[in-house]
């Protein structure tokens, strides 16, 4: 029986200091919206595809434009991301969009 407590006591502790140490939202943290372009769904995929097409074309015949995702062309989010993804990775290397710097 003594187990038993001092096993639910020592739970119930691990449980609030998880709780305690979890991080908390200040008032002057800022927030991304809904429609915010740099954090898009889209615009990532795009820039993501359009990064790694922009290197693969260092190595194939192909264009770029027919490696581009024909469901989602013509979707602003996509070929802004497209765009800028082939723009920054045409050098042959892959640069993650979140350290190419200031989108705006």
């Amino acid at each position: 029986m003594k187990r038993t407590v001092l096993l639910g006591i020592a739970l119930v502790s691990i449980a609030a200091t998880g709780c305690s140490s979890s991080p908390e939202r200040s008032d002057d943290t800022e927030v991304i919206g809904v429609g915010n372009v740099e954090y898009n769904s889209l615009y990532h995929f795009g820039y993501n595809r359009g990064c790694t097409s922009a290197i693969a074309q260092n190595t194939s015949n192909e264009s770029l434009e027919s490696m581009k995702d024909k469901t989602l062309q013509g979707i602003d989010p996509f070929e802004d991301g497209w765009r800028s993804g082939t723009e920054t990775c045409s050098n042959g290397e892959f640069k993650s969009m979140y350290t190419v710097g200031n989108a705006g």
